[in-house]
């Protein structure tokens, strides 16, 4: 049995998660395709550790919580949900691994590879898309598996 406050944080974490999601389409707009991208993780991310607060997982504090949520979400999610939440997984293992590259100038290959020339219009509109049918998909989750419906709105 998860407890109120927990199933309380993840409605918060989801909460935050559609304002990341706005802020990518705003950041879209303005062009800001490797920000685009940087706020569509941030929505995923903040999704998946609300499912990890449902399995009582309240103090998470990586970034890629990819492997956590395959390992303790949908492994014990309800038979129904498994493939949903299958898919969630599968369609954004690319945007999870994009927290570091979004953010920070690196070296490659011997040269200096910027997050703000790095992306295309395409990426950012896919990572949105993505992060979309994510969040969606988890919210579901969670007001079924939790039996509440979001009050913090």
């Amino acid at each position: 049995m998860t407890s109120d406050l927990a199933i309380k944080l993840a409605y918060e974490l989801i909460e935050e998660a559609k304002v990341d999601l706005q802020a990518a389409r705003e950041l879209l707009k303005q062009k800001f395709f490797h920000k685009a991208v940087f706020e569509s993780q941030q929505c995923v991310e903040k999704a998946m550790k609300a499912t990890l607060a449902c399995e009582g997982l309240t103090q998470v504090y990586e970034h890629d919580v990819g492997a956590l949520f395959a390992a303790e979400v949908i492994t014990h999610a309800p038979q129904d949900w498994v493939e949903e939440l299958r898919n969630v997984f599968r369609d954004t293992s690319w945007l999870m691994e994009q927290y570091t590259a979004t953010r920070y100038p690196a070296i490659r290959a011997r040269t200096v590879v910027s997050p703000r020339k790095s992306y295309r219009e395409d990426e950012a509109k896919d990572a949105i898309r993505t992060a979309e049918l994510a969040l969606n998909t988890i919210e579901k989750y969670i007001q079924q598996v939790t039996g509440k419906k979001n009050k913090s709105t």
